[in-house]
């Protein structure tokens, strides 16, 4: 049975029984930037598990899922995967245990064909009702109870939960661990889970109680992989029809064939399809970090098997050809993923190359500490080390240390990276006194949304004086891409100038200088910096009309990945895998002036989380969202919504007080991802009047009025081109007609030098490409001007396997108190000891004396 017909039969045998078909979900969920990634199946549908049934009360699908718990499995076992795809059908207060245990059984055992004899299945300990209902369909000898950690399932500490039943499929002993008593629940590869049957029935309450739901659920997951690996008596899910050709493909690419590194690639490579698709882009951060991490991860398995250069972005296009009719959007972008992916692979070939030398000499390290016995271990200051100035990813460090018996103190990078992402800022700059002032301290209300001057009571003064909490606060804490309000705080002693506003565990921690004496307890007038508060508010909110036209313009890929707004500029980062033509940059500047200048409103609403999702809110991850949460709208003035976004920041009332927004620049920071700088307001017309002096000076300079100087500028450009011309002719004429040192013959090396005195560098290189054309030449130009001395030098092609231009240019180059470098072919180099050229000459020639034949 192919995996077409699987997937067909599925739908078919539920919607027979009434399940509303549901597309599957991305990888990345809407609305819902609480979660990482899609799991289960059962995530689109928790809004009909927490009580809103509305008009459907059963459901199936086939959930395409993402999971890295186990990635360290993934190429060990037959079953392991990170991407997958999981059918599954949910009842919402209808059908119960009795109907789900009896479809299953009869999807898998008559509908798929699945012999019966294999089949297992596990009950939660206490579940008496699974338990009889199974015992109807199956001999009680093959039905197994397990406790908590198996068979009972909670969405948290608190709230729905409930036993689940489990289907498991035999393999045999051959598939199995060999142990006389490996029986079901063993971790081996022989007995594997099919179908896994959620019970949600209880609520549970703070003290542990279980109370019964008035309404009982069912969620069950299947995988898609395992179920075609049983039905088609196949060993491990790579053997599937989606599988495949792709571990084919790399048998056939590889120098050394290895089974595990084959499937790590195999499946990252589908993970990797499907996250760019949905938008994802590699970053060092969130889920672009785990998308970088397959990316690598495939890469190091493929240099095992012999590859050089990037090539896994050419496995995401067999993915695309075999899986594009069930996910259209992959075709859609196909494109953009090899562009990614390809981008990504040779950025980390390049880190590769430059980090792995320092982590062969920190093992060297460890060898003769091991051989004294002090260390098997490197310190976390070396991985963080190789991290943070090397690109090396700890988990690509830690791979390669394990082959060689090592460990990494990985507390300690885990405590430099907090340090690095400024989530310790405080306690650098205090010596840890502030963490401890914090303890106990009530959060902060802010009220800020309103006003930008309030009355506060002071809870406490921090660090004698560099930082003040107060009981509530008109100053925006930075969060959010916003940067924190400046402003002041002022007492009946003293006046304290807030020069940033943090965030820590819902603490507002205003930073700053005091003069004069403010204390615990007392009454203060906290008033925020009002033109900086205006300047950042409608950067902000252009930040969310800059999304709204990029999308319309570019399309519904772009997706922001991360922002910067403060009171002088804004900038914006998106998914788009090129950059953006001149004509593209006007288009989007002259649309979101249009919603400026259109004065359109400008919205605020506090809702409930699943409200927000429900009205189209756009949602990003980065920012951890609780049950309310504020979504902010831009309609026009027939009320159609324009953009509205999941915010917690503070905005303009209405576009117009925007005034203008000028792109000031738009350059790719990573694979797939662009950034847009832009001005605002007062900040674009400082912007503008400073391109309008620029302008006026220059057609001062060109003695030209500015309405001219565009045809000004075009004359010169001819009259140098003209003399380019005159100065290039000269100078050929000049080197035909000089002569060259006699050439030296060196082993079967011809060594040919040439003084070009202060002739310019053109002509020296100029000579050099002439002569170097032949074989076994290496060339030598050298000029003086006053106390500088230059040296080029070119090598012919025949030659860069035993001479390097780059390290003989080098060492010339030392000799006379310089420094140089360049290409094996082509190097460039020169001091200031002019007096030394001799010497210096006289080294090149040792070496070509060394590896002359």
């Amino acid at each position: 049975m192919k995996d077409s017909d699987i997937r067909k039969k599925f739908r078919s045998y539920f919607e027979d029984k009434r399940h509303k078909w549901y597309s599957s979900l991305p990888l990345i969920p809407p609305a819902d930037p609480t979660m990482l990634f899609t799991t289960a199946g059962m995530v689109q549908f928790k809004r009909q598990f927490l009580g809103d049934v509305r008009n459907d009360t059963r459901a199936i699908s086939i959930q395409k899922c993402l999971r890295t718990s186990d990635i360290d499995e993934v190429g060990k076992t037959a079953r392991h995967l990170t991407f997958f795809e999981m059918y599954g059908n949910f009842s919402f207060g209808d059908y119960f245990k009795k109907e789900v245990i009896k479809w299953s059984w009869e999807f898998l055992t008559k509908i798929v064909g699945i012999d019966k004899s294999k089949l297992y299945v596990t009950v939660y300990k206490n579940d008496e009702e699974a338990f009889k209902i199974w015992e109807r369909i199956i001999d009680k000898s093959r039905i197994y109870r397990f406790g908590n950690e198996d068979n009972f399932w909670k969405m948290g500490e608190t709230g729905p939960c409930g036993p689940c039943s489990e289907i498991i499929y035999d393999r045999g002993p051959a598939a199995g661990c060999k142990d006389k008593n490996c029986q079901v629940g063993c971790d081996c590869d022989r007995y594997v889970e099919l179908w896994n049957l959620v019970f949600t029935e209880y609520d549970r309450a703070d003290d542990g109680t279980l109370k019964d739901l008035p309404r009982k659920n069912i969620d069950t997951g299947m995988g898609l992989e395992r179920l075609n690996q049983v039905a088609g008596g196949l060993d491990n899910v790579f053997e599937t029809e989606t599988l495949k050709p792709l571990i084919e493909k790399v048998k056939d690419e590889s120098d050394k064939y290895r089974e595990s590194s084959a499937r790590v690639i195999v499946d990252h490579a589908r993970a990797v399809t499907f996250l760019i698709a949905d938008g994802v882009a590699p970053s060092n951060e969130g889920r672009g970090y785990v998308l970088r991490r397959l990316i690598r991860r495939a890469l190091r398995e493929g240099r095992r098997l012999g590859w050089h250069g990037p090539r896994l972005f050419k496995y995401t296009s067999l993915v695309i050809d075999m899986m594009g009719d069930y996910y259209p959007l992959l075709r859609e972008r196909a494109n953009h993923i090899s562009l990614v992916c390809k981008k990504e692979e040779e950025s980390f070939l390049d880190t590769l190359k430059k980090s792995a030398k320092i982590l062969l000499g920190y093992i060297d390290e460890l060898e003769t500490a091991a051989v004294s016995g002090t260390s098997k271990e490197l310190s976390g200051e070396k991985a963080f080390k190789l991290y943070d100035t090397y690109g090396m990813p700890l988990e690509i460090t830690r791979e390669i240390l394990k082959e060689k018996g090592y460990g990494v103190d990985e507390d300690k990078f885990s405590e430099l990276m907090e340090i690095r992402a400024g989530e310790s800022e405080w306690r650098q700059e205090d010596s840890g006194n502030i963490g401890k002032e914090l303890a106990g301290l009530p959060e902060t209300d802010f009220t800020g949304y309103g006003k930008y001057k309030d009355s506060a009571k002071v809870i406490k003064v921090l660090d004698g004086g560099k930082a003040i909490i107060l009981d509530h606060t008109p100053f925006y804490a930075e969060s959010g891409g916003q940067a924190g309000d400046k402003g002041k705080i002022i007492g009946e002693k003293g006046k304290f100038k807030v020069t940033d506003t943090v965030l820590s565990n819902g603490r507002y921690i205003h930073k700053g200088d005091l003069n004069g004496e403010i204390t615990a307890a007392e009454e203060v007038k906290a008033a925020v910096n009002y033109s900086l508060r205006k300047s950042t508010e409608r950067n902000h909110t252009a930040t969310h009309i800059l999304q709204k036209v990029l999308r319309k313009e570019l399309g519904q890929h772009v997706r922001q990945n991360g922002s910067a707004v403060s009171g002088d500029r804004l900038r914006f980062d998106f998914t788009h895998p090129a950059s953006l033509t001149a004509e593209e940059l006007e288009i989007i500047q002259e649309d979101a002036n249009k919603i400026i200048m259109s004065a359109s409103e400008v919205s605020s609403q506090v809702m409930s989380l699943e409200e927000a999702r429900e009205s189209g809110a756009l949602a990003f991850f980065g920012d951890k969202y609780g049950e309310k949460v504020r979504v902010i709208t831009i309609k026009d003035e027939d009320q159609n919504i324009l953009s509205r976004e999941f915010c917690g920041g503070t905005h303009v009332k209405n576009t117009g007080e925007i005034g203008l927004l000028k792109v000031v620049s738009e350059t790719g920071i990573a694979a797939g991802i662009r950034r847009i700088e832009a001005v605002t307001g007062r900040g674009a017309i400082k912007y503008l009047k400073r391109q309008e002096n620029i302008i006026r000076s220059a057609a001062e300079s060109l003695n030209s009025p500015v309405s001219k100087i565009e045809i000004k500028i075009n004359k010169l450009k001819e009259e140098l081109k003209d003399k380019d011309n005159k100065i290039n002719s000269l100078e050929n004429k000049l080197l035909s007609g000089t002569e060259i040192d006699k050439p030296e013959n060196i082993g079967n090396i011809k060594f040919i030098k040439k003084d070009f005195g202060v002739s310019g560098e053109g002509i020296m290189r100029s000579w050099l490409d002439s002569v170097s054309t032949e074989d076994f030449v290496c060339a030598l130009a050298t000029g003086k001007k006053e106390n500088s001395l230059t040296l080029i030098m070119k090598i012919s092609k025949n030659l860069t396997d035993i001479l390097n231009a780059d390290g003989m240019i080098k060492k010339a180059s030392a000799i006379v108190g310089g420094g140089g470098g360049g290409r094996k072919d082509m190097a460039r180099g020169g001091g200031t000891k002019v007096e030394d050229l001799d010497e210096a000459i006289e080294k090149i020639r040792e070496i070509l004396k060394s590896k002359g034949k």
